[in-house]
């Protein structure tokens, strides 16, 4: 009870204690919402998970401190990336790197997470569909739903909108710095679904 109430009290979130937003992005590949030490156990041995991805980054509260502990007792590979979803354009260049290294040589299985599984997961799992050779606009439709807790006309939205503007010619890390200041032109969020990702559900 009291592991209970510090992950409520650190998260402002009581829908990840009983909603993991688990979803299978490939075989082998998996996406989620933050998972609660119980749960990782479960998860880690259920699907032999090799790798664990953190797209929070190293945000230091106690469920970081938990899942590092959790991974490191069962031999899992623990990595933290700082992704934004709000500003995609703002990640920086050697998060997306490092990202991108990561889909492609992680050892599988393999699970990234955010928050609550819906925007930076999205945005982590659209990417991994487009550096496998993946339609752009299929890899959308499958990763950036209403059921995941995607909402596209918030300011979350302008994720769809860097994936929709790229041209998949470049190669994506070479197209997103050079072209990232495009998205914050081409979007603009409905100031209640803001409110609502804000205050309601408390996105980071």
């Amino acid at each position: 009870m009291r592991e209970f109430f510090k992950i409520i009290t650190e998260e402002h979130n009581f829908i990840n204690l009983f909603w993991t937003n688990l979803s299978k992005v490939d075989e082998g590949v998996y996406r989620s919402a933050q998972l609660t030490p119980w749960k990782l156990k479960k998860l880690i041995k259920k699907y032999n998970l090799k790798t664990i991805i953190n797209l929070r980054g190293n945000n230091k509260n106690y469920l970081y401190q938990k899942e590092r502990e959790i991974c490191e007792k069962m031999g899992v590979e623990y990595y933290t990336i700082s992704l934004l979803s709000r500003s995609p354009h703002k990640i920086r260049k050697e998060e997306l790197e490092k990202l991108i290294f990561l889909l492609q040589n992680a050892k599988k299985p393999l699970l990234f997470h955010c928050k609550a599984g819906a925007d930076r997961s999205g945005f982590t799992a659209v990417l991994y569909h487009i550096l496998n050779g993946k339609d752009k606009f299929e890899a959308i439709r499958k990763e950036l739903k209403l059921k995941y807790g995607y909402l596209s006309f918030s300011k979350a939205g302008r994720i769809k909108k860097l994936f929709e503007l790229y041209d998949e010619k470049e190669d994506f890390l070479d197209w997103f710095v050079k072209n990232r200041e495009i998205i914050e032109k081409n979007y603009k969020s409905n100031k209640l679904a803001d409110f609502l990702y804000d205050k309601i559900l408390k996105r980071e």
